[in-house]
Formats: structure tokens, C-alpha cells, sequence
């Protein structure tokens, strides 16, 4: 059952980036959840256990852009990759001011770290691929630090929802052991 709550925070993260966050925000300061999303899930679930629903989270989120299919899903495994090498550092749980702000500074350099990935990864293809049109690449523009704010304060909220939602909903569903 814990699959499937997690399959619905992806398509609710999925609709929330590529609809509802337009709306509210600016095309430069709109914060990627999905990078965030990685990052949460390479936190909590580490990398083996988490890098199907990377892949998963990564098509969709090629699907609702206009880069090549798998530039994104490529990104987003890397940082779950990075993250899962540097989760030496979630060991300063027990002191919590700090570790909330070492996951508001992760989701800021996943971002960062994804829009540079995307970059070279379009700039790889247009070198290439001669022909190819390329139609997104992203740029520093002057909202570009609300856009790694906004998205340090989602990648707080994915966070403490996706290891709410894994602490509040495990024992519920649990398997029960024979009477």
C-alpha cells in the first residue's frame, strides 16, 4: 500500500508542477519539484530502493516538457545518485535546526545541479545533433534566486511529507501476522 501512496505523491507532484505552480509563479521562479522529489526519496529511501520511482517521476517529467525524453530522468538519477553518496550528512538528525537546514540546501543545489545538467545536456545534443532544434535551455535570469528559494522550501515540504506519510501510513497498512 506504501507503493501506492507513493505512486499518487508523484502524479499530485507531477500536476502541482506542470499546472498549479504557473499560476502562482512566474515562468523564471517556478520552483522543480521533481528535484526536490529526488532528493527526498534518495534521503529517506536511499538509492536502490528509490531509483524506479526516480525513473517513473523523470518521465513524467519529460513528458510535460519540451526538451529530448530522458535528459530529465537522467538528471534526476544523478542527483539521487549524489544524494544517496552524500547521506553521510543526514546523520545530524538528531540536531534539528541543522539537518532542516542541510535539506532546504540540498533541494537548492539539486536544482541548481539539475539545471546545470540539463544545460549540458541540451548543449551536448545541439552539438551532436547538428540538426536538432533545441527549443528549452535554461538561463540565470534575475528571478532565478527565488526560483532556488521557492524550490528549497518545496524540497523542505516534500520532505517532511514523504517521511510523515512513510512513518503515519506503515504500521496502518502493515501485513498482519497469523493469529
Amino acid at each position: 500500500m506504501r507503493k501506492f501512496y507513493l505512486f499518487i505523491f508523484i502524479l499530485v507532484v507531477f500536476f502541482l508542477q506542470y499546472s498549479v505552480l504557473g499560476v502562482f509563479f512566474r515562468d523564471g521562479r517556478i520552483p522543480n519539484l521533481f528535484a526536490a522529489l529526488a532528493a527526498s526519496l534518495g534521503l529517506i529511501f536511499g538509492f536502490k530502493k528509490s531509483v524506479g520511482w526516480v525513473v517513473f517521476a523523470g518521465f513524467l517529467l519529460d513528458a510535460g516538457s519540451s526538451w529530448p525524453v530522458g535528459t530529465g530522468t537522467l538528471a534526476l538519477v544523478l542527483i539521487l545518485w549524489l544524494v544517496d553518496k552524500l547521506k553521510v550528512f543526514a546523520e545530524l538528525r538528531s540536531k534539528r535546526n541543522i539537518f532542516i537546514f542541510f535539506v532546504a540546501l540540498l533541494a537548492l543545489a539539486s536544482t541548481f545541479f539539475f539545471d546545470a545538467l540539463l544545460k549540458l545536456e541540451i548543449g551536448a545534443a545541439g552539438y551532436v545533433f547538428k540538426d536538432a532544434a533545441i527549443v528549452f535551455s535554461p538561463t540565470l535570469k534575475a528571478g532565478y534566486f527565488w526560483k532556488l528559494a521557492y524550490s528549497a522550501l518545496a524540497g523542505m515540504g516534500i520532505y517532511h511529507f514523504s517521511r510523515y506519510s512513510r512513518n503515519r501510513f506503515s504500521p496502518v497498512f502493515a501485513p498482519r501476522k497469523n493469529r
